[in-house]
């Protein structure tokens, strides 16, 4: 009897998946070292760790206003991520891996996210004010979510920036149409509310020096991000007519838009090829033309942009590289083509082959380069510091180290995780705790298991209505938010593939778990001659 017991230990915690949350306090909470969280691939792949089974689940249950909650209590600035983010949940939700749809876990964090935008949302509560006083070089995604953290840990943070509002690429290098101005501002409006202090219009490398600040201050970040712009290198590129993403789209952010002319080819598959030729169509283009290197099914772009892209009129032209740009008189008047035949080689290395037997050309008038950003290493002697892989901290104790400038070019919410880990080293760092001390263990999770697939309806993904026009001067955003019943249909497709259990038999009774639980959503089986 007593074996029969013990094996029903392992199946005694009982979960209710209609109102468990997946928030893992039970997990957390067992002191007998039991339960253990079967992750959700959305959230696996995370950079941020988002809850993101937890929050679908609270909008199919009409929960919005815990839904929100609980993003907020990891990420900060859902109004930008669910506009922006490049949804790496989206490419591990298993959804999509059974009928080539993941949930539209995006555009439900952009619902969710709408209704904080018509309200004064609370701040988050902050620890007492202490005098130790931080500078972050960087007002980018990085540097921005490191200011959050670090404000509510009530540290002084003081963030500097080259230009004179803050925001860096998220300000400046995306259109208006994907990330509108009042969003972002708002965002800032609540960092200064908490205490941010803004230094703009101070350079690196002129104005100031990481050893300097080193010594001015407690702790320092540098979140400088990829500000330039790599260029081609074939001949042509200097003619009149040739433009670079990111001044280009700096540019009209500003209001100070350069002249584009009626065809308009862009050099680029990626994003900020997509939203530069979205930009042409609006500042007057006629025909606008994208050329990229990559064939279609591997194109870097996400998919809903470039489909967006199509919508408005915009040809891609695949597997073609440019030899040259072509002039006439010292007036351009196109692009020479020559055919891709792969764009890396068999180490996955970018290492473009082409077949200069295949020619094309194409007319234009202007010509826009947007084949990727790269770091400016100036302020740094051409090399960047050493540091430590695990903690950014680089050779000068207190100084550190986070996003795009750590080693190139990434997504907005992984550079927001790499700020997150500098914040948390510089706050170990200043309390004198161990840097590293736990840092590689990612909880008391499960990552492996079968997955449940009869739970999700099988209604199609839903797409959130577009504004598509692209007419000359139209920067209204494009991307429109869900509806109360669409968000509540697409939601109702997750197959809500995590929950807690009981794993190793160790359960004594004690009853914490149970008692814990915010939702009343977990309670323990107790064996009858126990009672």
């Amino acid at each position: 009897m007593r074996n029969t017991i013990l094996e029903a230990l392992s199946d005694n915690i009982v979960i209710d998946k209609d109102k468990c949350i997946y928030c893992g306090e039970c997990v957390d909470t067992c002191i007998l070292d039991n339960l253990r969280m079967k992750l959700a691939p959305c959230r696996q792949a995370c950079p941020l760790g988002l809850n993101c089974q937890g929050y679908v689940q609270m909008i199919l249950r009409g929960e919005n206003d815990l839904a929100l909650e609980m993003i907020e209590r990891v990420l900060p600035f859902p109004s930008i991520l669910g506009r922006i983010c490049s949804a790496q949940c989206e490419a591990g939700c298993h959804r999509g891996k059974t009928d080539g749809q993941p949930v539209a876990i995006r555009a439900l964090k952009r619902y969710v996210s709408a209704t904080s935008e018509a309200i004064d949302l609370p701040l988050p509560p902050m620890a007492e004010t202490n005098e130790k006083h931080c500078a972050i070089i960087g007002s980018g995604p990085a540097g921005m979510i490191a200011a959050w953290d670090l404000l509510v840990k009530g540290y002084r943070v003081t963030v500097i920036d080259s230009e004179d509002e803050p925001g860096g690429m998220l300000r400046w290098a995306i259109p208006s149409f994907r990330l509108p101005d009042i969003v972002l501002q708002r965002e800032f409006d609540r960092l200064k509310t908490m205490g941010m202090i803004f230094q703009g219009n101070t350079r690196l490398g002129k104005d100031i020096f990481p050893d300097r600040l080193a010594k001015e201050y407690d702790a320092v970040i540098i979140a400088t991000g990829c500000q330039k712009s790599k260029e081609l290198n074939i001949p042509g590129e200097d003619l009149p007519g040739v433009l670079h993403a990111l001044p280009l789209l700096h540019g009209v952010r500003e209001g100070q838009a350069p002249e584009v002319g009626r065809q308009v080819v862009v050099i680029g598959g990626g994003d900020v090829a997509v939203d530069s030729a979205q930009t042409a169509l609006r500042l007057g283009a006629d025909k606008v033309t994208m050329v990229s290197l990559e064939d279609t099914d591997i194109l870097p772009a996400g998919k809903e942009a470039l489909d967006i892209a199509a919508a408005e009129g915009i040809e891609i032209y695949p597997s073609w590289g440019p030899t040259r740009i072509q002039a006439h008189d010292g007036k351009l008047t196109g692009i020479e083509l020559q055919r891709c035949l792969s764009v890396f080689d068999a180490s996955g290395r970018f290492a473009p082959s082409f077949d200069d037997c295949i020619l094309k050309d194409l007319e234009a008038d202007t010509v826009i380069v947007a084949i990727g950003q790269e770091r400016d290493l100036d302020p740094f002697n051409g090399q960047i510091p050493r540091y430590n892989e695990l903690t950014l901290q680089t050779e000068q104790e207190n100084v550190f180290i986070a996003g795009d400038v750590k080693k190139g070019p990434s997504t907005v919410v992984e550079a927001m995780a790499s700020g997150r880990v500098a914040a948390e080293s510089v706050h170990r760092f200043l309390c004198k705790e161990h840097l590293s001390y736990g840092r590689r263990y990612e909880g008391p999770i499960e990552k492996n298991y079968d997955i449940d697939t009869s739970v999700g309806t099988d209604a199609a993904r839903t797409v959130p209505a577009r504004h598509t026009s692209g007419r000359e001067g139209d920067f209204k955003e494009i991307e429109q938010v869900l509806t109360d019943e669409q968000a509540r249909t697409e939601a109702g497709r997750c197959y809500s593939c995590g929950a807690p259990f009981g794993k190793f038999r160790t359960c004594w009774f004690c009853l914490p778990c149970e008692v814990e639980c915010p939702t009343d959503a977990l309670w323990v089986e107790i064996p009858y001659l126990l009672r």
